[in-house]
């Protein structure tokens, strides 16, 4: 078959008239009706009719392989997946602070698979009603260090006198940050300087996504 037959079968095959073809690679239909009609082996406009009509210009030129381009066979990315370490459980105490978390250390607590987190990040176990609805009794609560807080997220606060709290964000301006308790109950300013962390919530997971340590060291060597 002449190269001008292959570019009727696939101007044809996309749909085009001569004329529509003939725009596309800067031709006058009648140029391009030429072209078709002519046993040519070859033409010095195979690259761009061959983009035009996005197929593969090896069989444009020379009817060797199929017509139209494959596509790669590219398995899709995955995100990777962290094992992100439960710091300890927070008991809401005094409106709403806790001065030290129940932690067994070392990834006692168990594990949370997280995709979108930093290696800094890591995940506390609410523990009580103060918080609800928004936050479960048991539910678990992953924050990132590496993330700024945006307004209306939940943040980690960690004061210079050593009290915890888990509050909404509102804005942090002149020197004031400013949250509101996660009920929504009570809205609260303290000053900057006396905040040593500010870590924003990346998730919300329910308990029955734990996972303990021997099932994160099982799905390493699984990978490896």
């Amino acid at each position: 078959m002449a190269l001008g037959l292959r570019v009727k079968e696939a101007r044809e095959h996309r749909g085009l008239t001569q004329g529509e073809l003939a725009d596309k690679i800067g031709w006058s239909q009648q140029a391009l009706s030429t072209l078709e009609k002519r046993d040519s082996k070859k033409s010095a406009y195979a690259s761009p009719i061959a983009k035009a009509l996005d197929i593969d210009i090896d069989w444009l030129m020379g009817g060797t392989g199929e017509m139209l381009i494959k596509p790669e066979n590219k398995s899709p990315s995955k995100k990777p997946i962290k094992y992100v370490p439960v710091k300890g459980s927070a008991q809401m105490g005094d409106q709403g602070y806790w001065i030290e978390l129940d932690y067994m250390g070392n990834g006692g607590d168990g594990y949370l698979e997280v995709n979108n987190a930093s290696d800094d990040a890591y995940v506390i176990r609410a523990v009580g009603d103060s918080m609800f609805p928004a936050l479960r009794s048991g539910w678990y609560i992953v924050f990132d260090p590496k993330r700024d807080p945006c307004a209306g997220e939940y943040v980690h606060i960690v004061l210079a006198d050593g009290r915890n709290m888990i509050k909404e964000f509102v804005s942090c301006q002149h020197g004031v940050l400013t949250v509101i308790s996660v009920n929504g109950m009570e809205r609260m300013s303290f000053n900057c300087d006396d905040i040593k962390v500010l870590n924003p919530f990346v998730e919300i997971q329910p308990p029955s996504r734990l996972r303990d340590e021997l099932h994160v060291l099982d799905n390493e060597c699984a990978e490896n």
